[in-house]
């Protein structure tokens, strides 16, 4: 099987062909790269004119295709220049839930060269007020309940309500054409945002050439999918073919699996995406599912396991779906077997690595391959390099051996926005970046230990410990406290954290949970407590050990 795959990669990237990877100048260094490419967002929107008449986004009752998509894009592109004066370069953030305008104030933010930022619809305003301190937005782009939330805060930046606001802007400019600057290939194209493991939310820089790579790199593996299963290999001019594809998308836009596994690789293919809004639901989903015949779904955190667990199952016609991705969190050999057995049509499960900062995904696994290495993330995407190595003198390890993952591609992320000191302790020389992860490679297979990383997942969220720590330590009552995952059968990781006290009784989880919560996006509030008046087990340099306070509660909890 591997001997195949290798085989159809080495003749569609061969000399000559669609997928052609040749080595050039990118990101300052040289690098594989697929040849043929687009160069700019505002490149990839105008190829989708062969689509014209498909439907691009469906959102409840809204059907939009993509020449309505198109024709809101300019008309927004134009409001932003003419009424906000947006000027390439300048960032415009968006805050809001999922829907088409979210969509369509991206592409217009990216046409005209300004950089649109998605911030997490879930921030408090202390975590708001962070980011927009960090990126200096001249407009900042929200539903009402989300402005409401920060109306609070006073920036310098202006604001637009999608609810009240974005419909008559649009009527205002229909017909319009924007003013289009150059746009260069490693210029700033989306700004995300990811707390890491070390506080405060980092605005992951990503350039124009990492979201059309995204898109390119989950084209060519639906390509080379293809020819796997008999279809012809692909001729450099063969005309773009609209995909039959509806993809499902349950998780906010915010994500990079998200924007652009979904929205950017469905846009490059001529599929149509299904948002749904509002509060996750299983049987809504599967509700879904029946009445869209979506075809792909990727099914973050907690998602897969709830639906699959759903007493209303069997009451949907789920057999359009072919295509189911999981990650986010760890994802048990268990539930993924749960899912296969759910949605017994879907001929591919799988999942892929990667991080916000690697701008697209570095390794997949799926199929059969998944089944027969279920511990696996797989192997290297073509154009990505990962190496193994040692986390304290920076050595390649050896086959089997453990050590910190390092990723080398023309679209990682080009730094963490006004944070050069971030930025440099995980950019290394040569074009690497450290991923902060420790794994091991065996056979070709990437192997990640997930009880090394610091950094916690829940439902496909990024908790980072420092933070929740640095608020817990504020509390009047705390002496120290230590934060980290614990295992969890629906969210994939809980938050647990461990409190100390100075005298019995000083505080309650009650209080230190409503404390956290007023600070602290949802998903980052501990779910799990541990009241103490015992120091914290630390080594001699004063480092608490995480491990062994997380090896204590799993051994409390399993004799339970």
């Amino acid at each position: 099987m591997v001997s195949q795959e290798a085989d159809i990669i080495s003749q569609l990237t061969a000399a000559g062909a669609k997928y052609e990877v040749h080595e050039e100048k990118a990101r300052g260094h040289v690098l594989p790269v697929f040849r043929h490419r687009a160069k700019s967002l505002r490149e990839v929107l105008e190829s989708a004119r062969a689509f014209d008449e498909r439907i691009f986004i469906i959102d409840g009752d809204d059907r939009l295709t993509y020449a309505t998509h198109l024709q809101y894009v300019d008309a927004f592109a134009s409001a932003l220049q003419n009424e906000y004066s947006v000027e390439p370069g300048q960032r415009v953030a968006i805050f809001a839930a999922n829907r088409w305008e979210w969509i369509v104030s991206f592409w217009a933010a990216a046409s005209i060269g300004a950089i649109p930022c998605a911030m997490n619809g879930w921030w408090t305003v202390a975590e708001f007020a962070h980011a927009v301190d960090l990126i200096e937005p001249v407009l900042v782009i929200g539903d009402a309940v989300r402005l409401g939330r920060v109306a609070g805060y006073r920036g310098s930046f202006a604001t637009l309500d999608l609810d009240s606001h974005f419909g008559a802007t649009i009527r205002r400019y229909e017909g319009a054409v924007p003013m289009l600057p150059r746009i260069e290939e490693d210029d700033p194209g989306l700004i995300l945002f990811t707390s890491g493991t070390t506080g405060r939310a980092k605005a992951v820089t990503l350039s124009h050439r990492s979201m059309i790579g995204f898109a390119q790199l989950n084209q060519f593996a639906g390509v080379a999918g293809g020819v796997a299963f008999g279809m012809p290999i692909p001729k450099k001019d063969d005309p773009l073919i609209a995909s039959p594809e509806v993809s499902l998308i349950t998780s906010p836009l915010f994500h990079v699996s998200m924007l652009q596994g979904f929205v950017l690789s469905s846009f490059v293919k001529g599929g149509a995406i299904v948002l749904l809004r509002g509060r996750f639901d299983p049987e809504r989903v599967l509700r879904t599912i029946e009445n869209e015949r979506v075809t792909t779904w990727s099914a973050l955190g907690s998602a897969a396991s709830r639906t699959a667990m759903s007493p209303a199952l069997g009451k949907y016609d789920t057999t359009s779906i072919i295509v189911l991705g999981v990650g986010g969190a760890p994802v048990s050999p268990t539930v993924q077997q749960r899912l296969r057995d759910a949605f017994p049509s879907a001929f591919t499960l799988g999942m892929g690595y990667s991080s916000t900062e690697a701008g697209v995904v570095v390794a997949t696994i799926n199929g059969v391959e998944y089944v027969s290495r279920p511990l696996s993330t797989g192997r290297p995407n073509v154009t990505v390099d990962i190496e193994i190595r040692d986390p304290f003198d920076g050595r390649p390890m050896g086959e089997g051996e453990y050590g910190e993952v390092h990723v080398r591609s023309p679209y990682t992320m080009s730094g963490y926005w006004n944070d050069p000191l971030a930025s440099a302790e995980v950019l290394k020389e040569d074009g690497w970046l450290a991923m902060g992860d420790i794994a091991r490679v065996e056979g070709g297979y990437l192997y990640i230990d997930a009880r090394a990383r610091d950094l916690i997942l829940v439902n496909a969220e990024n908790v980072s410990p420092t933070e929740v720590e640095y608020v817990l330590d504020a509390h009047p009552a705390v002496s120290e406290v230590a934060v980290f995952a614990i295992d969890d059968v629906v969210t994939g990781d809980a938050v647990c954290a461990v409190v100390v006290v100075q005298e019995a009784g000083q505080t309650s989880q009650e209080s230190l949970d409503q404390w956290c919560r007023d600070r602290l996006a949802h998903f980052k509030v501990p779910t799990r407590w541990y009241i103490s008046v015992e120091p914290l087990p630390r080594t001699p340099t004063g480092k608490v050990k995480k491990n062994s306070l997380r090896s204590q509660i799993e051994s409390v909890r399993l004799s339970h």
